[in-house]
């Protein structure tokens, strides 16, 4: 198993992670704010019927891909763990019809399988671009059309506290978590044939977080 697809959450931390996005109101209202983003990109992408969450984690925003209208959610993470998990909190029969252990280098659907990929808080641990373009390669295969994608980005006073820091080791494959200036994974998002429809950030002039919408050209 490569670095990139290694299991990074133990059913214990699973579990950890699950507690820690509802442990303080900054927290939970930090993940309402994101799902309220995510089921904006789901309407300005024309209220896809058939969503893939990847990486799922523990399910928290499958909320705003059931407010959006989707009539089918296909679920997955490369986590046994957080697939656990993530079981206990469906929405109902069927929400999502499928749970799937699946890496984002090499997802286990046929191409042009769904209409829109949410890629949530994933991107802000690739430190390079080559491993952003395999993945994007990925969700361009499977999605017929759409994609949202979350990461930390610059220009704003969390990214500036960021950069008073050491960064990092730039690690290969999923890392530790790094800040990606916008013009960076803008350009990874033109080579990888998508285009930018529009974004959103969560906490504007703020937080380093930024959901992305973007289309097949």
């Amino acid at each position: 198993m490569n670095k990139a697809d290694k299991d990074h959450y133990a059913l214990n931390r699973a579990d950890a992670y699950a507690t820690h996005h509802e442990k303080s109101a900054r927290t939970k209202l930090t993940t309402r704010r994101e799902r309220n983003l995510l089921a904006r990109a789901l309407r300005r992408a024309g209220t896809p019927q058939v969503v893939l969450d990847l990486p799922c984690g523990t399910g928290r925003f499958w909320p705003a891909v059931a407010a959006s209208g989707a009539q089918r959610l296909i679920a997955g993470d490369n986590s046994e763990g957080m697939l656990e998990v993530a079981g206990r909190n469906a929405l109902g029969p069927g929400f999502p019809e499928r749970l799937i252990n699946t890496s984002l280098f090499a997802i286990d659907l046929a191409e042009e399988s769904v209409d829109f990929v949410a890629c949530m808080r994933f991107f802000h641990h690739l430190a390079h671009s080559e491993d952003r373009l395999a993945v994007l390669a990925e969700i361009k295969r499977v999605s017929r059309g759409f994609a949202a994608i979350s990461l930390w980005v610059d220009g704003n006073l969390g990214a500036w506290r960021r950069r008073r820091r050491t960064p990092p080791p730039a690690e290969r494959g999923y890392g530790k978590r790094i800040c990606i200036t916008r013009d960076e994974i803008e350009r990874d998002f033109a080579s990888a044939d998508f285009n930018v429809v529009d974004h959103f950030d969560v906490w504007p002039g703020l937080a380093m977080w930024r959901m992305y919408l973007i289309e097949k050209r």
